[in-house]
């Protein structure tokens, strides 16, 4: 059996695999298609997936075993090759998707286990009017806690013509402030767990987000962490072999 990757599966092949892991994209970071047409969604999603999961894979101990930006030679391939090796205790990892509304890309690992250092990101779709925020998240269950306060590598919400909104998240401190033409400012302040759930064999991460939904539904924003009024949760995968840790 191949090695999980931290771009989705290594095994299969065709579209599928490209979606995962961004390849067909000419040096430009184009993808090729015919004359008239625009990249899906689902391509233009999983991009947006790969980039911002490049960073955090460094930033919790997953990281290539080379930091040269120069492409490598034929000969030298196999001493840039990242270690797909996690350690004693192996690595865990989420990846998955909602239908919503909207179109919602869900991914995270930690090289470390369930009880190590995690990046998550959760990324969505939708038309030019609408916001689609992107969420990069690190948080670590240390100490065998099954409990943590997220920090935000970053949080992104492109405005759009009637609409513009600013998110942070610092040690589970949610600041939302935004202007939504008609309706004026809005300010609101909340809240962000994570939560390990499930039974040893069967792990989840629950995401717990509260005090920010009427600030949220003012400006048009749709939470990935609120699913129909309940917390986000999503199961956990153990992995032996992990490519990028």
């Amino acid at each position: 059996m191949g090695a999980e990757s931290a771009f989705g599966p290594t095994r299969g092949t065709g579209r599928a695999r490209d979606l995962a892991t961004g390849a067909g994209i000419d040096r430009l970071g184009r993808w090729p298609r015919r004359a008239g047409t625009r990249p899906p969604v689902a391509r233009t999603l999983a991009l947006a997936v790969v980039a911002s999961v490049a960073i955090p894979l460094m930033a919790t101990g997953c990281s290539s075993s080379s930091s040269s930006s120069v492409p490598p030679t034929p000969s030298a391939t196999h001493k840039t090759r990242p270690n797909p090796n996690c350690g004693s205790s192996g690595c865990a990892m989420v990846r998955t998707s909602r239908s919503g509304p909207p179109l919602t890309i869900l991914y995270g690992a930690s090289c470390t286990g369930i009880h190590g250092s995690w990046f998550f990101n959760a990324v969505e779709a939708g038309a030019s009017g609408a916001l689609r925020p992107s969420y990069a998240l690190l948080w670590s269950f240390a100490g065998g806690s099954t409990s943590a306060k997220p920090n935000a590598r970053s949080i992104n919400v492109p405005r759009t013509k009637t609409t513009t909104v600013s998110l942070t998240l610092s040690n589970g401190k949610l600041k939302l402030s935004g202007v939504r033409k008609p309706n004026g400012t809005v300010s609101a302040t909340g809240s962000l767990i994570v939560r390990l759930s499930g039974t040893a064999s069967s792990p989840s991460l629950t995401f717990v987000e509260r005090g920010l939904v009427p600030a949220e539904h003012k400006l048009g924003l749709v939470s990935p962490f609120n699913v129909g009024g309940h917390p986000l949760v999503v199961p956990i995968r153990h992995v032996k072999s992990l490519v990028g840790c």
